[in-house]
């Protein structure tokens, strides 16, 4: 079996397909002090944090260095995330907080390794935990002003999200309460199941069902009685499905109209290899079923991605097959690691085998990423976001030759 440290050192050079992740438009959020949120009214809360370990990879594009270590080799459908009942690894990839203009190193870094090489949450940070504070910073984002400020510890931030229909229970559906939040020792499993309630109102703020079908509309065609979502997970599902059926469309009459153009009668000959005509009908736009699963390779959200902005995703800058290998795969999620890092404001707080193995653990962490993909390019719209559509094809005529694209070759 294909270990993952392997398959990095496996990697084909792709130095000149990274030349499409150009930095002529301008990155929105180059200034990490200056974070769009959800909430328009807490735009004086700069910084979302990842807790986890420290993220030792660098992605610069534009034609910059770019450094990749390789994370540990895992048999496949294992992550370390599963090798214990409540690991800190969990906790790190699952806590998002707020923070203001200054942020401590702890909230930065918040483990530290004992003499014997085990990892331990710093005690300001348990702290944090044990009195609410975090939390309450965290809730204030999906809340209006005068509800952020009654604040102030745990159950009042239990309170907040019951209002919004969110339930904060253990997996025997019993509640967490502020007993389970406050004692010490810490019971991580509370704040754990606290975390994700936090993280599903925050997704919720950023992405609806009403806005998604509102959104599909605009370039396909719903069944009313077979594809209205009927929750979240649903609905980024749909979203991201109709994307790629779209490009598929794209892609293909694209090369359509480019066949009947090479083939017309006045257009001067060029005789092609076959293999080089057909090579590229390889590429594969996968239909997602499993939200978790079906993402682990970054094939559907890389084509997501280009759908926005074609510009700077380019469909040979990735890779398209319908069994990608685990190298393929890495270079995905590295490259859509570095896309988030570069526009959306390091919104991918995932390492590349959280995602890559995908547990079941790590589902609200992809779907609140999904829901930042959402909000970037529906809501907030940079000036980088310009969203394909079939008027395009109608200017591919005009194209010379060697603007071909690769799909067709």
């Amino acid at each position: 079996m294909e270990s993952l440290g392997g398959a990095l050192s496996s990697i084909p050079d792709r130095d000149t397909k990274k030349a499409a992740l150009r930095t002529t438009a301008r990155p929105i959020g180059s200034n990490d002090s200056q974070r769009p949120i959800p909430n328009p009214k807490a735009q004086g809360c700069d910084l979302l944090i990842h807790w986890g370990k420290p993220q030792h990879e660098t992605a610069e594009l534009g034609g910059n260095k770019q450094t990749h270590p390789s994370p540990p080799p895992l048999p496949v459908g294992h992550s370390r995330v599963e090798e214990s009942p409540a690991p800190l690894e969990e906790m790190g990839s699952r806590a998002h907080a707020v923070c203001g203009d200054h942020i401590p190193s702890d909230l930065r870094d918040p483990f530290y390794t004992d003499q014997y090489e085990q990892e331990h949450i710093k005690p300001p940070i348990i702290y944090l935990l044990l009195s609410g504070e975090l939390y309450s910073r965290v809730c204030g984002l999906i809340l209006p002003a005068e509800q952020a400020a009654s604040l102030q510890n745990h159950q009042s931030v239990i309170q907040a999200l019951s209002r919004k229909g969110i339930y904060v229970l253990e997996t025997n559906n019993t509640p967490v309460s502020d007993l389970d939040l406050s004692s010490s020792p810490i019971k991580m499993s509370a704040h754990i199941h606290l975390i994700d309630a936090l993280m599903m109102a925050y997704t919720a703020e950023m992405i609806s069902i009403e806005k998604v079908v509102s959104c599909v509309k605009r370039f396909s065609n719903i069944s009313a009685s077979k594809e209205l979502p009927f929750d979240l997970e649903d609905a980024m599902i749909l979203w991201i499905n109709k994307i790629n059926i779209k490009m598929r469309e794209l892609t293909e009459k694209e090369c359509k109209m480019k066949q009947h153009l090479l083939d017309s009668p006045g257009h001067h000959k060029v005789r092609y290899r076959r293999d080089h005509l057909s090579g590229r009908s390889l590429q594969h736009f996968p239909l997602l079923e499993d939200i978790l699963k079906d993402v682990s390779d970054g094939a559907a959200l890389l084509a997501l991605i280009h759908f926005y902005c074609p510009d700077l995703i380019r469909l040979e800058d990735f890779c398209l097959k319908e069994v990608p290998s685990i190298a393929d795969s890495v270079y995905n999620i590295q490259l859509l690691k570095e896309f988030a890092n570069e526009y959306l404001n390091k919104c991918f707080y995932l390492n590349p085998e959280d995602l890559l193995y995908s547990p079941p653990v790590l589902k609200n962490n992809v779907m609140t990423f999904i829901a930042e993909l959402f909000w970037w390019f529906e809501n907030v719209k940079p000036d980088f976001v310009h969203p394909r559509d079939l008027q395009e094809i109608k200017h591919v005529l005009n194209q010379p030759l060697t603007h071909l694209t690769p799909y067709c070759l």
